[in-house]
């Protein structure tokens, strides 16, 4: 799909990211191509594009919801309209609140409105992958292709004029979080499962790269995801966003299969296996086994598994309590020694009124609230703390 069937602020996103990342690209050639795109659009359109490129999002949003010219418009135009504009400006967990809202409201036989209602639900998709919820992006729209007959056929048929996602982007997106949040025993269950068959007919990746893992055969694999797959998403906005993460959790998981079946495993050799940088390795191996708190110690370039010790594990936990207790008795020491003060210069206090008193003898003497009453607020700055 080109950049020109995009919608227009997506396009210019795009655009200006591709150029930061290959001087060569070539798409729109300056600010003239955008308001000649720009001038074709209908008058409500011109006002919110005009807004939303200079990334003038509240007030993009306040003109959706008050302006005269948005009256007419349908209630899930609008909503859609909404979620793009929290996506553009990065604020995923505000579309969250819109997802209730699509399922209470009743769909018209209006073509377009039903175009609407699809397209919201696919940004729910691409806003969890944004998100970096990847499990909930995948079950999510799993569910979307039990409850909506054909929704894979229904995606690929939407209106290309004002596109905000593509169908392949979404399509990428659910590959990429079946392959990386899916535990490798159960991947083969997975991807014959009869919710996915119109998925795997009419976007067979997930399928065949499936089977690469299923059948070990990770270099393979890897050749695909470091090349075609990282092309994919280099160069495409919404992917690029979260391709870091989700290629480095796609090694590790893999790097956590090997360590499954492993005592002693040499990081070179699973750098040549798998034909990764042996330092890419060797740090993201290291980050796996702090990360995860796994039972594997690195050392002179090799993974050790260190089996567990019941009184190692004791020692260490008394360890942690014993410096946590020192920690509370020396706080409470504290406040105490703060307490004999404010008793000690209380009763001093007292003292000297029971000395004045003799001289004053109508004068009512200090009561006991009376001397404590100060300490609340000569203590107060101190942290409390019990053993509870």
């Amino acid at each position: 799909m080109t950049a020109r069937s995009l919608n227009l602020p997506v396009a210019v996103l795009q655009d200006r990211y591709l150029r930061t990342e290959n001087p060569n690209y070539r798409g729109y050639s300056d600010a003239k191509d955008y308001n000649l795109a720009l001038s074709k659009l209908p008058g409500w359109e011109q006002r919110l594009n005009s807004l939303l490129l200079e990334n003038r999002y509240a007030e993009a949003i306040l003109f959706i919801n008050t302006d005269p010219l948005m009256v007419s418009i349908g209630f899930y135009k609008k909503i859609k309209l909404l979620m793009r504009i929290h996506i553009l400006n990065t604020h995923y967990k505000a579309l969250l609140d819109f997802e209730p809202r699509l399922n209470v409201q009743a769909i018209t036989s209006d073509s377009s409105e039903f175009s609407d209602f699809i397209e919201c639900k696919l940004l729910l998709i691409l806003n969890w992958y944004l998100r970096g919820e990847f499990h909930q992006c995948l079950q999510r729209f799993i569910q979307l292709l039990i409850d909506i007959p054909n929704f894979v056929d229904i995606m690929e048929n939407l209106p290309t004029n004002d596109v905000f996602v593509t169908t392949e982007t979404i399509l990428y997106i659910v590959t990429m979080c079946a392959l990386i949040t899916i535990p490798l025993d159960n991947l083969d269950t997975f991807i014959h499962l009869a919710e996915l068959e119109q998925f795997n007919e009419k976007f067979n990746i997930l399928m065949v790269k499936a089977r690469l893992i299923i059948g070990s055969k990770f270099r393979r694999f890897f050749k695909w995801w470091h090349n075609d797959m990282n092309d994919i998403c280099s160069n495409n906005y919404f992917l690029s966003k979260k391709w870091e993460l989700v290629s480095s959790t796609m090694r590790q998981k893999i790097y956590a299969f090997y360590l499954r079946i492993s005592n002693k495993l040499k990081i070179s050799y699973l750098s040549e296996k798998l034909e990764i940088p042996l330092d890419v390795v060797n740090q993201e191996v290291n980050q796996l086994i702090r990360e995860a708190c796994l039972n594997f110690r690195v050392q002179d370039g090799f993974v050790y598994f260190l089996p567990y010790d019941a009184r190692d594990a004791l020692v260490h936990n008394i360890i942690k309590e014993d410096i946590l207790l020192n920690k509370k008795l020396t706080r409470l020491r504290h406040q105490n020694s703060n307490l004999k003060l404010v008793i000690a210069e209380n009763l001093s206090v007292r003292r000297n009124r029971q000395q004045h008193k003799t001289k004053c003898p109508n004068e009512k003497p200090m009561d006991q609230e009376e001397i404590f009453a100060n300490s609340d607020s000569e203590m107060s700055n101190d942290n409390t703390d019990s053993f509870g």
